[in-house]
């Protein structure tokens, strides 16, 4: 239900207000931890056109998938040839490398008429099939769940929302410096999409707690060179392609530029060629 708006009269224009939220707090102590980590970004193009026909195929079959649930489940296989990618700092001298990947992402989902990003976090996503990862997405979006909404309006029902700030960004700091803490509530990389917001290209760069995540962007159509059977480019012939936006998001204190770049590398080859698409049925 909308709650209805109160216009008020000042000398620069009539105004209304609405609430600051408690977990809009939350919110604010995560982008402020996140702004003091050592993070590089890396921001391209690559070109989806197979597996976007892949997608498409499979849905005329009547099964569908999510692309986000698609891109998360190459970046998941990605990180397990490439572990280090997710190594998280403990203490003075050791990194933490979880053998499992447990990815973190926000879905939005209409909670008592209102828009509320809720954070989801797939256990183990390793050994978890396209579909799979499809199906969690898609019901972490439709669960009805009024808990969110519920903390905002039942006093003291959730401490870390009613806690005083220095007490609450000191646990979260706490939970940061710990991997298995962190690996808990955060997972260990983070996934999040514009994409399905925008028409055409374009991405951002968010301001992640993850040590790694990715941010996937629009879909611009460009002209391209059809790409033959053997993979090489037919420079002869240009057809319309789509091209994908994405951001890389990565700790440089645990990761260096060169592990860095074979691993990006190695992420786009895969997506560009429908890496997991072949037999789903």
């Amino acid at each position: 239900m909308t709650e209805k708006k109160i216009m008020r009269n000042s000398k620069h224009g009539r105004y209304y207000t609405i609430p600051f939220t408690h977990s809009r707090d939350v919110v604010v102590d995560f982008i402020t931890l996140g702004s003091k980590t050592l993070k590089v970004y890396a921001i391209g193009e690559i070109d989806v056109t197979l597996p976007l026909k892949k997608i498409a195929e499979y849905k005329e079959k009547g099964i569908k998938i999510s692309f986000t649930a698609y891109i998360a489940h190459v970046f998941v296989q990605t990180i397990i040839d490439h572990p280090n990618m997710q190594a998280i700092k403990w203490r003075r001298r050791k990194m933490v490398i979880f053998e499992d990947v447990d990815f973190m992402s926000i879905v939005e989902k209409e909670v008592k008429g209102k828009k509320v990003p809720t954070q989801l976090v797939i256990r183990k996503a390793n050994e978890k099939s396209i579909l799979e990862i499809t199906n969690t997405l898609w019901s972490g979006k439709s669960k009805k769940d009024d808990s969110m909404v519920d903390k905002e309006e039942e006093s003291g029902k959730d401490l870390l929302l009613r806690m005083p700030r220095f007490f609450r960004r000191f646990l979260i700091n706490r939970i940061f410096k710990n991997p298995f803490l962190r690996r808990q509530f955060l997972g260990t990389v983070g996934v999040t999409s514009i994409g399905m917001y925008t028409k055409g290209g374009g991405t951002s760069i968010p301001i992640a707690v993850e040590n790694i995540s990715i941010n996937v962007g629009g879909i611009d159509k460009k002209p391209g060179y059809q790409i033959n059977d053997d993979g090489s480019l037919n420079l002869d012939k240009v057809i319309p392609r789509d091209y994908l936006w994405i951001t890389f998001n990565i700790d440089h204190t645990t990761v260096d530029g060169a592990p860095t770049a074979r691993f990006i590398a190695d992420f786009r080859t895969r997506l560009s060629e429908a890496y997991g698409l072949e037999n789903l049925e």
